[in-house]
């Protein structure tokens, strides 16, 4: 259930933007104390009902943002726990993703991720993070590998080896566009992300959310 800090924070960090653009956090107050209403579209937007217009959240973006925040947090504090596989992942890797996995063993670990040599060009993944019930591990672990190796613009502006495996995780490990996600898994998205310190934008610097508001919606059907 949501509490009184994250609507505080709906309350201050919605962004007051025009179709299209996004901006940063500005007081509003189109909320109403209760929960607004959702509704998914094409699988990739959720739609919110505001006191004056809508609101449009990217699911991906959105979840990008709680995912790299969580992580961090979860640096802080000694790192989060994965979920132990019954049948361990071995994946083969180039000479140059190998040496990256070594190097960032320790890291990985910290984020879920239990890995081991297994001999020549291949790893043992024992354990994976869970961040969604739609999760594919194999898929996120080889992309975010590919990602740290080749060096991203992603990569590239992180400040530290921690925001690079969380920026690279919040990416891969996100709820994609596409994904047909129930009521409540809505419902919980939307809180987890006015919970965070920066909702706006994701790892990438995209924008998150989009305001439509009600005189913007009439000036399109010409009223």
């Amino acid at each position: 259930m949501r509490g009184a800090d994250t609507d505080a924070q709906m309350a201050l960090f919605i962004a007051d933007a025009e179709v299209g653009d996004a901006a940063e956090g500005q007081p509003v107050t189109e909320l109403a104390a209760s929960r607004p209403n959702l509704w998914q579209v094409l699988n990739t937007y959720i739609l919110a009902e505001t006191r004056d217009g809508i609101l449009i959240v990217d699911q991906h973006s959105a979840h990008e943002r709680v995912l790299f925040q969580r992580l961090m947090e979860a640096f802080e504090a000694g790192g989060q726990d994965g979920q132990r596989l019954l049948f361990p992942l071995t994946i083969r890797l180039t000479p140059p993703e190998l040496e990256l996995v070594e190097e960032l063993q320790g890291l990985l670990d910290r984020s879920g991720f239990e890995v081991e040599p297994f001999g020549g060009d291949t790893v043992i993944v024992r354990a994976v993070p869970n961040p969604h019930p739609y999760f594919n591990a194999e898929r996120a672990f080889r992309e975010m590998i590919e990602e740290l190796t080749q060096g991203s613009e992603l990569v590239r502006s992180a400040k530290n080896q921690h925001e690079k495996i969380a920026m690279t995780f919040a990416c891969k490990g996100s709820i994609k566009a596409g994904q047909q996600l129930a009521d409540a898994e809505m419902q919980e998205l939307f809180d987890q992300l006015f919970s965070t310190d920066l909702p706006h934008h994701d790892v990438h610097g995209r924008p998150t959310i989009i305001r439509l508001s009600a005189t913007e919606l009439a000036r399109k059907f010409g009223r």
